[in-house]
């Protein structure tokens, strides 16, 4: 039987990477979700760091996954001063966003709550914990994907 880390990590490596993507076209984005870009972006170099060594594909570092999770809790909080809804186009953010702030509010705690558990499972050093806690941080990105930004 696979354990809950094994099938939580295709799931987080494929949402963080669709994530990576240019945005429509179409989609009108000002300097308010310029910003919100560039700083999920920011996040992206620690996170696949992570991810290589989560998933076997470069040794395990303790010392190195130990510092890319720091980085990783930080960065990961500075996204989230760019949610004001931008008159210029609010990128590939949904309207619900601002419609049911309190839905959106949870969504963002929770994701904090799980990034702040793979930095303290990452200072431990335990992978096998790391591993369950790097897919919770990918189970939360996905879930504010599917309700607060488009496809």
């Amino acid at each position: 039987m696979k354990s809950k880390s094994t099938l939580l990590l295709p799931l987080a490596v494929i949402l963080i990477l669709a994530g990576c993507g240019a945005p429509e076209p179409d989609v009108a984005k000002g300097p308010i979700s310029e910003n919100r870009t560039t700083a999920f972006k920011s996040m992206m170099p620690n996170f696949s760091s992570m991810r290589k060594m989560v998933q076997g594909d470069e040794p395990y570092d303790i010392e190195k996954f130990k510092t890319a999770a720091a980085a990783f809790a930080e960065e990961s909080q500075k996204p989230f001063q760019y949610f004001q809804h931008d008159e210029q186009g609010d990128g590939d953010a949904l309207p619900v966003i601002w419609e049911k702030p309190e839905e959106f509010k949870a969504a963002e705690e929770k994701f904090h709550t799980a990034v702040a558990e793979l930095n303290n499972k990452a200072q431990a050093g335990n992978l096998e914990e790391i591993k369950v806690a790097y897919g919770e941080v990918g189970a939360s990105c996905k879930a504010c994907h599917d309700s607060f930004r488009r496809p």
